[in-house]
């Protein structure tokens, strides 16, 4: 074996120890995406009124700091509801 055909497979291998980590390190609190979509109208209106959403929904409120997708979909909906310069607090 080439040492390119080495190192893909040995990036490969690296590749499924970080996903596992990862997945290892999730918070079991962690509501998942479907969730947090159904969720994120709710928890944005809550934050963009200067409410703390985390205590009321803990697992929408994991899901936002662990998967970055939903959090800026979280982020882009906050900045419509309260514009870009707007001191409202952010996203989790």
């Amino acid at each position: 074996m080439d040492n390119k055909a080495q190192n893909a497979s040995g990036d490969q291998r690296s590749d499924h120890w970080a996903r596992l980590d990862a997945f290892l390190q999730t918070d079991p609190r962690d509501a998942g995406c479907d969730e947090a979509m159904e969720m994120l109208d709710v928890y944005a209106e809550l934050l963009a009124a200067g409410n703390d959403p985390s205590e009321r929904f803990p697992g929408v409120h994991a899901h936002f700091l662990a998967c970055g997708p939903c959090a800026q979909v979280l982020e882009g909906l906050l900045s419509a509801l309260t514009g870009p310069a707007s001191s409202q607090p952010g996203p989790p």
